[in-house]
């Protein structure tokens, strides 16, 4: 049976075995001992708790506040409740209550006064005592999944629709990027809707931002939002000393301030901007005259130079002193000398040398000292902790208007997309207030959206904000009502008050995994191909928490919005997260444990503490590994799935995407020929990490699997760093890629008996690749890669032996067997041999060729004849 539902099944289950009911709970009640007993929150298909003090502390304050968050989903079979989708949410809440971590306060945005408070420590004293009322008074809001009427679903049936479900809840997540939160928190700041509206006009000047300071392999859908991200951090820099910038403590949150105090303090937006404009183009003048002079310098070079000319407008000393060509050309002459100072690293002393060594170059040019703007002094420091302090002010207004804080917010309506279309045809719906991001979701997850309305799966509520005009405001939904609108081709209106139509108007249904009859259809061709299609998506009943301006005068849209939006660390499509919630069961519990066996050593990231976030990258690792076996076993040419490649630092190795192993794992739900060859691809991976033992273990090691995990841990660690120096080493997939790449095709018995020769090429062919990259092209890395397979490969068996030859090699071997020294004539079953066997190096030649009692060549398998 495949994996999937099919269409039929499906639609069934939908229609005569599943409830859909939403209701909200205390958090009192929920978490109560009793109901904990009956829930099930980290059922096997479900991901690892990945999130740290800071997300949960910044969750918990949003329940503190009042914040609507989305509901969780439950499942109910009639013995017990799973979790479907919130688990990180549900054991946040139940961690804080177990007293399991204390708020920290990066994670407080607003109640900043009880950082490092504990759930008892709150319910302690009478002053904070009242939080926790609060606290466990709030109402979490449920959609809950149950088998009803018989007969019941099988086990097997009833675990494909809860992964169904979790997919769908999970597969439409668009995270808000940190530009798209910067471009709702500031969008009263004028002097950042002034940089918006210029980058939005001003091609030339994004294009110089992005070329001058942005890294090269940034998302270009993303640059206005990168580019304002720059600015902002650039405008306030020079506020803050390098010395304590570079350390990294409170970076962000003390930046943030900093703008902030600045923005409040500008008197001409304009005049401001435009210097801060001026200055860009300064630098950008000083790259051309660096081109023609031909001398090279890096991107960090160029933010420092940004970074000291606003330092220098500080000081009062204008740019026209500074926009001089030979000036511009000491400068460029003396940075390129210095190109070792100016590496892309953001390790603290790093940072410092290039800032610093910037500041110096300034100070000789211009006599003045800028040790301040590097190190600090008495006066900066003061400035910062009146900031500080003008923040922890502002939280204790908060904490004592908690309780009036909090928004009073009715239970979720439900309004049918063909009431909210005539609605907006009024022009009474905002589906895009200025703090919401540019429509960002694919035509496929669109589809997938589309396809729930059509089985019934209800979605996330849509939260309004209803203004006192009249007005209504899409807070949280805009993604999933632009996909609605667009696929029925109705219009919207934007943040400017026009008409506009979504970017994927009239699209066609692509990608749809129980519905397929229905890819490749649009809305206009339900009319012809079944009305009733049409009818079902305008009836369909849409979840709608409205927050009322009237009742709520203190309310913050821009505040639940970015709340709402902040999934701190969202499943990734195409990753061991996603695969684990829907691949073969069998699949998924073969992989996890046997990693389980190696965790300790083989593995990309090491959790140490628990704040380190298993993101279930080592098991995504080893399903990569898997997938190359795989391919291997359909063709042996490994340049068809790994890609060698040259780049400016020396050879590098991938795989194609990982939408590729996606794809097979769909094929091993669907054919049980390909599900067969998978698992044999996951034995030959086992296979692989015991050559990596074999290789690794050169010496005695005394003790337990302890001292033997951390052995190996270090041995591979010194395989992949191969004497670079480094200060701070960490491991890739492009160094299991290639170990994979040039052990897997070795015999295991030829590792065996050669693992000391093969460790020590191993480590010179990692260190050709570490530390000579400049000279080793991929013809040569290829052409060296072979040389050590031909080394240790195995000689085809084709040498054969006449009568007359077998007779007179039993003869010189005085009638005994090679193995057993048993007597051997002629007549007897007797068998030819390698002397020193293929597997393991031997010659296929006459002279290494034995002869044997067939029993006693069985028996001796492929051992060496010593």
């Amino acid at each position: 049976m495949s994996g999937f539902l099919t269409q039929e099944d499906f639609e069934t289950i939908f229609t005569s075995h599943l409830k859909i009911e939403t209701y909200s709970k205390s958090i009192d009640s929920l978490f109560s001992l009793r109901s904990l007993n009956k829930i099930n929150y980290k059922p096997y298909y479900q991901r690892n708790y990945v999130w740290d003090d800071h997300k949960a502390t910044y969750f918990i304050e949003s329940i503190l506040l009042g914040t609507e968050i989305p509901p969780l989903i439950f499942f109910n079979n009639g013995s017990g409740i799973e979790v479907i989708d919130g688990r990180q949410r549900f054991e946040t809440i139940k961690r804080f209550k177990e007293n399991e971590f204390s708020l920290t306060r990066n994670g407080l945005a607003a109640l900043k006064q009880i950082a490092k408070a504990t759930y008892e420590s709150l319910q302690a004293t009478s002053e904070t005592k009242s939080i926790i009322d609060l606290f466990l008074d709030a109402k979490i809001r449920i959609i809950e999944f149950e088998i009803v009427n018989e007969p019941r679903l099988n086990s097997n049936l009833e675990d494909k629709v809860k992964k169904e479900i979790f997919g769908r809840y999970n597969s439409g997540i668009t995270p808000l990027k940190k530009p798209e939160i910067d471009n709702a928190l500031y969008n009263a700041d004028s002097v950042f809707q002034h940089f918006k509206q210029l980058v939005k006009q001003d091609s030339e000047f994004c294009n110089m931002i992005t070329n001058l300071f942005l890294p090269k392999d940034s998302e270009r859908g993303s640059d206005s939002g990168r580019i304002l991200q720059f600015i902002r951090r650039y405008l306030v820099l020079y506020k803050f000393p390098i010395r304590y910038y570079s350390w990294g403590n409170n970076r962000t949150e003390t930046l943030d301030k900093l703008y902030e105090h600045m923005v409040n303090e500008v008197e001409n937006v304009d005049d401001f901007c435009n210097k801060f404009v001026d200055k860009v183009r300064l630098v950008y003048r000083m790259q051309q005259v660096f081109k023609e002079k031909k001398l090279i310098l890096k991107r960090p070079a160029f933010e420092c130079l940004l970074w000291a000319l606003q330092v220098l407008d500080a000081e009062k000393i204008a740019l026209s002193q500074v926009n001089k060509p030979d000036l511009i050309e000491r400068l460029g002459q003396a940075i390129s000398d210095n190109n070792d100072k100016f590496s892309e690293s953001l390790y603290y002393s790093l940072v410092q040398e290039r800032f610093s060594f910037t500041a110096k170059l300034f100070e000789q040019e211009f006599s003045v000292n800028l040790r301040a703007y590097v190190e600090g002094d008495k006066k900066t420091r003061d400035e910062l902790n009146l900031i500080r302090k003008s923040e922890n002010e502002d939280t204790i207004t908060k904490l004592g208007e908690l309780a009036s804080l909090r928004v009073t917010k009715p239970e979720p309506s439900r309004n049918s997309i063909d009431d909210i279309a005539r609605v907006m045809d009024r022009n009474m719906f905002l589906v895009r207030p200025s703090y919401q991001r540019m429509e960002v979701i694919n035509i496929s997850k669109a589809s997938s959206i589309i396809e729930s309305i059509l089985l019934d799966i209800s979605l996330p509520p849509i939260f309004i904000y209803k203004r006192k005009d009249g007005v209504s405001e899409v807070i949280d939904g805009q993604q999933r009502l632009l996909t609605i609108l667009g696929f029925i081709g109705k219009k919207y209106m934007d943040e400017s008050g026009h008409q506009c139509t979504s970017k994927n108007s009239g699209f066609a249904l692509k990608g749809l995994k129980i519905l397929k009859h229905l890819n490749n259809k649009t809305y206009n061709d339900f009319k012809n191909f079944d009305p009733s299609l049409q009818d079902k998506i305008l009836d369909f009943e849409l979840f709608v928490v409205e927050i009322q301006e009237s009742l709520n005068p203190d309310f913050n849209p821009v505040d639940l919005f970015v709340r709402l939006n902040n999934k701190p660390y969202p499943i990734r499509e195409n990753s061991f997260e996603m695969w684990n919630s829907w691949v073969d069961r069998n699949i998924i519990e073969t992989i996890r444990e046997n990693l389980d066996k190696h965790r300790e050593w083989f593995y990309i990231k090491l959790v140490k503490s628990r704040n380190d976030r298993d993101r279930m990258e080592n098991e995504e690792l080893y399903t990569s590994l898997a997938y190359l076996q795989y391919q291997h076993l359909k063709s042996k040419d490994a340049d068809k799935y790994l890609y060698i490649y040259n780049r400016n630092d020396g050879i590098n190795v991938r795989m194609g995407s990982s939408h590729e192993i996606t794809r097979l794992l769909q094929s091993v739900f669907e054919e049980e020929e390909v599900k067969t060859n998978f698992l044999k691809s996951i034995k030959n991976v086992e296979s692989f990490v015991k050559k990596v033992k074999l290789i690794l273990l050169d010496r005695d090691v005394e003790g337990g699997k302890e001292e033997l995990d951390k052995f190996f841990g270090d041995e591979l660690n010194l395989l992949f760093k191969a004497q670079k120096q480094v200060r701070s080493f960490r491991r890739t997939k492009q160094d299991f890629y290639l170990l994979w790449y040039l052990l897997n095709p070795l015999n295991l018995e030829m590792v065996k008996f050669h693992r000391l020769s093969i460790k020590q090429d191993l480590q010179n062919i990692f260190y050709n690749l570490r530390n000579t990259s400049e000279s080793l092209t991929k013809d040569l890395f290829v052409s060296k890669v072979q040389d050590f397979h031909e080394k240790y490969a195995i000689n085809p068996r084709e040498t054969k032996l006449s009568e007359a030859e077998k007779f007179e090699k039993l003869k010189g071997q005085g009638n005994r067997c090679a193995i057993s020294g048993a007597p051997l004539f002629i007549g007897d079953d007797i068998e030819v041999d390698h002397t020193t066997p293929l597997s393991i190096g031997g010659l296929d030649s006459i002279e290494n060729l034995q002869i044997t009692h067939s029993e006693s060549n069985r028996k001796k398998g492929a051992k060496p004849p010593f």
